[in-house]
Parts: C-alpha cells; structure tokens; sequence
C-alpha cells in the first residue's frame, strides 16, 4: 500500500504490518532452507505417525494371538474334562446292560424266568421246503416288451 500521510489517521502501524509481511516474503523467497526445513519437519511426523502406527498395529496382533492362545487352552481343558465324563457314562452303561444285571432285572422286576428244556416243542412241516412261482399271464403288450428289454439288458451285464 502507498504511504498516505492524512493528518487525521496514522497509517504506520499497518504499513509496518505490510512491510512485515513483505520481508517475511522475501525472506522464504531468498531462504528455500526455511521452506525446506519446515518441509522436512513435516515428513518427519509422518514417518513418526506411521511407525507409531506400525508399532500399534503388531501390538495389537500380539494381543490377538495371545487371548487366541489362552482360548485354546480352555477349550482342550473343556475338551478333556467331557472326555473323562465320557469314559465314566461309558463304563457306568457297560456295567448296566451286563448280562448278570440284565437277568437280574428280568427275574426281579419284571418276573421273567429261564426257559426249561421240558419247556421247548418242536414242529414239523409237511409241506415241501421249496417255493414254486405262480406266472400270472400278461395280456399287455408293452408288458412283454419291456421284460425282454429288461432280459437282453442284464444278459448282456447292463
């Protein structure tokens, strides 16, 4: 801005505020190291945010690995425990459907006794031990056709 000199205004405070920020304009014009410096300090944050970044991300990878280990441990804890029930339900099942305990049971609750051999008849057939086949007649066709079809084809191991 042009120095205006008016008797009722004293414009030297803003003209020291243009004339500031001009030097300061041609300071970062004839210094690119002032330019470069804050450049720099920038790329440095970021190099620092990302490996914070990096170092936060492994952190919580190790975190997940470990709560999934410890996971594990009681899940095979759980897994052995119902294997041990399962051991005792069994050799508990086996000592109940025992034979001796089976006729036990018979003989007391239900009132079932062993068969005499004076108890057991024999029974004689007089019919002869072989089945004989009645063929019913086929009036249809289409019937015969298919038989032959189905004859041919396991003839020949279809």
């Amino acid at each position: 801005m042009a120095k205006v000199h008016n008797l009722a205004f004293d414009y030297s405070p803003y003209d020291n505020a243009e004339e500031a920020q001009a030097e300061r304009e041609i300071k970062y014009k004839r210094n690119p190291a002032a330019k470069a410096k804050k450049n720099s300090v920038v790329r440095v944050l970021a190099v620092c945010l990302l490996a914070l970044a990096l170092f936060g991300t492994m952190i919580f990878g190790r975190v997940e690995i470990s709560s999934l280990c410890s996971e594990q441990t009681r899940q095979l804890e759980e897994l052995e425990q119902l294997q041990g029930e399962n051991i005792s339900l069994q050799s508990e099942l086996a000592q109940k459907t025992n034979t001796s305990k089976v006729e036990e049971y018979a003989e007391e609750k239900l009132g079932l006794k062993k068969l005499d051999k004076s108890q057991i008849e024999y029974v004689t057939v007089d019919s002869d031990p072989v089945a004989k086949v009645v063929k019913t007649e086929e009036s249809n066709v289409f019937v015969k056709i298919k038989h032959w079809f189905n004859s041919v084809l396991e003839y020949i191991g279809a």
